[in-house]
């Protein structure tokens, strides 16, 4: 029985590549691809092609199990380093992006609040939503991405003749040095899509639900790059730091709804929200699967205070994330698109022997019952810290 239907899968990656993609990486794209910004999108995607495919072959060897649970099973010591690693991975990003949406709540909703109160109020929210469970936050999913994709596909009913086309031009002649440094900072942002193995059995992380899920999810930022480029324009949408809330404000229903951006940050925001409370669960289950005996649940108040403290310490501004996009990417690359193809050939399921001594006795007791706990996952439709 499969853990996740293949809806909610693909809702699941578009919400892991557009989340937060679209704050304000639209806007460093468009600095160095200038009206081909769009393209970066595109070219992004096509590297991710590369360790999804991976990622599909080596979920076929785990089916009841995410890939955090193949590391230990099949390799407990150099498995349990590598998620080591993939914890401080996992906790940067986490407090990478409370850092942005702490930020964005702060100039958009609540300017009056201290910045430090505002990021212990998202980060209560994020503990909730993470102590629920992957079951709690696919659910939440279902209800905001569609209403985000609705909001995007009418978007352009609205602007009518604010978009101009001629700023697109020439269309079929881009800088590809710009294009190229554009892709590399959507790159580092787009890449959050393969947190999703991390926390999904290979029986519901199937090639249908990955590849459509990817596929959605870019054809979604090509069209809001498009549209900040017609609506806004490329030399502002350069110079703004969160230009889909730019976009958005260009909207007016009448003189009664002149601050119809309220009304559309009233339903993205929760699917910001949402996003990073994935972030604190993968986080958190990586030190589940560490140590075995630990309760998942009661490590997610430390791992969201740790990150909590580290959006502040390791991102004084909002400017700093800004900067730290070039670097960052490579940092992406290396875990997210290299390492796949690395733990391919690695990792393996152990195969039963057929020998009487007690260490493969206890081995074999240590698999059937990774198994087992696979299986009740896969069972009960969610997974527990």
């Amino acid at each position: 029985m499969k853990q996740f239907t293949t809806r909610q899968i693909v809702l699941l990656g578009v919400l892991m590549e557009v989340g937060i993609t679209l704050i304000h990486a639209p806007a460093q794209a468009a600095d160095h691809a200038n009206q081909h910004a769009y393209w970066t999108c595109a070219v992004a995607a096509i590297v991710l092609c590369l360790p999804i495919w991976a990622m599909l072959k080596l979920k076929r060897r785990f089916p009841d199990q995410d890939l955090m649970q193949a590391m230990v099973s099949a390799h407990p010591v150099l498995g349990r380093m590598l998620l080591a690693i993939y914890f401080i991975l996992f906790l940067i990003i986490f407090a990478r992006d409370l850092r942005i949406i702490t930020d964005l709540v702060e100039v958009v909703l609540l300017p009056l609040t201290p910045i430090v109160v505002t990021s212990l109020i998202v980060l209560l929210t994020l503990v909730s939503m993470a102590k629920g469970g992957v079951s709690t936050i696919v659910n939440m999913t279902e209800i905001f991405i569609p209403l985000l994709i609705v909001t995007l596909l009418t978007m352009p009913l609205f602007f009518g003749r604010n978009m101009d086309f001629s700023v697109l031009r020439p269309y079929l002649h881009p800088e590809v040095e710009g294009v190229i440094k554009g892709s590399w900072r959507m790159l580092g942002y787009m890449a959050d899509i393969m947190i999703v193995p991390f926390v999904i059995s290979g029986k519901s992380y199937n090639g249908r639900s990955a590849w459509f899920g990817h596929l959605l999810g870019t054809a979604i930022l090509i069209m809001l790059v498009l549209l900040s480029e017609l609506v806004i324009g490329v030399p502002i949408l350069s110079r703004l730091f969160y230009p889909s809330y730019e976009l958005v404000r260009q909207l007016q229903l009448t003189d009664f709804l002149d601050r119809f951006d309220l009304f559309v940050a009233a339903l993205t925001v929760p699917t910001f929200l949402t996003k990073i409370g994935v972030d604190l669960y993968v986080t958190s289950l990586a030190v589940k699967r560490m140590f075995a005996h630990v309760w998942g649940s009661l490590m997610v108040w430390p791992v969201g205070l740790l990150g909590y403290v580290c959006s502040f310490m390791l991102f004084s501004n909002i400017v700093q994330i800004y900067d730290f996009s070039r670097e960052w990417t490579a940092v992406m690359v290396i875990f997210f698109v290299f390492m796949p193809f690395l733990l391919w050939m690695l990792l393996r399921p152990k195969f039963k022997g057929s020998g009487n001594d007690d260490k493969s006795s206890s081995g074999r007791e240590r698999d059937r019952s990774d198994q087992k706990e696979g299986q009740q996952e896969s069972e009960t439709g969610h997974t527990h810290l």
